[in-house]
C-alpha cells in the first residue's frame, strides 16, 4: 500500500471483471487511485496491472465480500494507507441458483443473499467511519438489471430478493447519512453481457423460456455496454450529483443532464421503490 495521498481514492468490489472492471477503469482514467477487490488473486493482479498501465495508481486486494471480518480489515488497511476513501462501489455479486424455487439448493440460495446483500452491507458499514470523519463520500450499490422495472425475473428468486433488499438498504442508510456529507445510491446497469449471462445460457430451460431466449438475443446483439454504468457511476461521484441521495437509478434510462437539474424533486419519493398509494389512486379514478 502507498503512503497517504491527496488524490481521491475509489474502492471497487467485484472490480476485476465485467461491470466492476469497467467502473474501475473509468475511475482510474479520471485520476482516482483505484483499489480493486475480488476473490481470485490472478484476476485481481491482472486487472490492477492493466489499470496501472493507464498512468494512474491501481492496487488489488483479494477479498471475499461475504466475510465481514476480512472486509473490516481490508478497508481499515486502505484507510490507514491512503488516509481517505472517497468512493465505494459495491459491485461484487452472483446470480445464485437458477430455476424454480422448490428445486433450488437452499445453501446456494442463502449464499447469494450472503454475497449480494450482506457483502454490500458489510462493505458499506466498513467505509462509513472513514467517510464520516472526512465529511464526504459517495457510495454506489448495484440494484441489478431489471430491479424496479416493469417486470421481475422468475427462476432467479435469490438474486431478485437480494437486489430488492439492496434498494431498501440503500434508502434506509441514506436517511442515516443526512447531514454527514456522505451519499449512497443504487444503480441498475442494464442488460450487460457478463459472466452472469453465460450462467443463464448454460442453465437452459431452468432460466425460463422467455428469459433464456432474450438472453440468447442479448448475447448476439452485444447487450448494454458496461461503460454506460461506468460513466453513470462517475457522474454520481461528481459534485454535480451531490443532491442525489437514497435513490434507485437506471444507468440506461435516467439521463445525467436531467438528474443534475432535479435538485428540488430529489427530496421526495421519486426514484425510489414504492407501492402505489391506493387511496390517491382511487380518488383520482373517482374524479376522472
Amino acid at each position: 500500500m502507498a503512503a497517504k495521498i491527496d488524490k481521491k481514492v475509489a474502492l471497487v468490489t467485484g472490480g476485476s471483471q465485467g461491470i466492476g472492471r469497467a467502473i474501475s477503469t473509468a475511475f482510474a482514467k479520471s485520476g482516482y487511485t483505484v483499489i480493486i477487490c475480488a476473490r481470485t488473486a490472478e484476476d485481481v493482479e491482472k486487472a490492477a496491472t492493466e489499470l496501472s498501465s493507464l498512468g494512474g495508481r491501481c492496487e488489488g486486494l483479494v477479498l471475499d465480500v461475504s466475510d465481514a471480518e476480512a472486509i473490516r480489515s481490508a478497508v481499515s488497511t486502505v484507510a490507514e494507507s491512503y488516509g481517505r476513501i472517497d468512493v465505494l462501489v459495491a459491485c461484487a455479486g452472483i446470480y445464485g441458483p437458477i430455476g424454480v424455487l422448490e428445486e433450488n439448493d437452499s445453501s446456494a440460495w442463502e449464499r447469494a443473499i450472503r454475497v449480494n446483500l450482506c457483502g454490500t452491507v458489510f462493505t458499506v458499514q466498513a467505509v462509513l467511519p472513514t467517510m464520516k470523519k472526512q465529511g464526504n463520500g459517495c457510495i454506489i450499490t448495484l440494484a441489478g438489471g431489471g430491479v424496479g422495472g416493469p417486470s421481475i425475473k422468475p427462476n432467479f428468486s435469490s438474486y431478485v430478493t437480494s437486489k430488492f433488499a439492496i434498494c431498501g438498504f440503500t434508502e434506509a442508510v441514506s436517511k442515516e447519512l443526512a447531514g454527514t456529507g456522505v451519499r449512497i445510491n443504487a444503480i441498475s446497469p442494464g442488460a450487460v453481457n457478463t459472466r452472469l449471462l453465460e450462467e443463464v445460457l448454460s442453465s437452459g430451460k431452468k432460466a425460463g423460456k422467455a428469459f433464456y431466449e432474450s438472453s440468447k438475443k442479448q448475447k448476439e446483439t452485444g447487450g448494454t455496454s458496461p461503460w454506460v454504468a461506468a460513466e453513470f457511476a462517475l457522474f454520481l461521484a461528481s459534485d454535480v450529483a451531490k443532491h442525489i441521495n437514497g435513490k434507485v437509478l437506471s444507468a440506461v434510462w435516467d439521463k445525467k443532464e436531467k438528474l443534475s437539474s432535479m435538485k428540488d424533486e430529489m427530496n421526495g419519493s421519486v426514484y425510489t421503490l414504492r407501492r402505489i398509494d391506493s387511496a390517491l389512486f382511487w380518488e383520482k379514478k373517482k374524479q376522472a
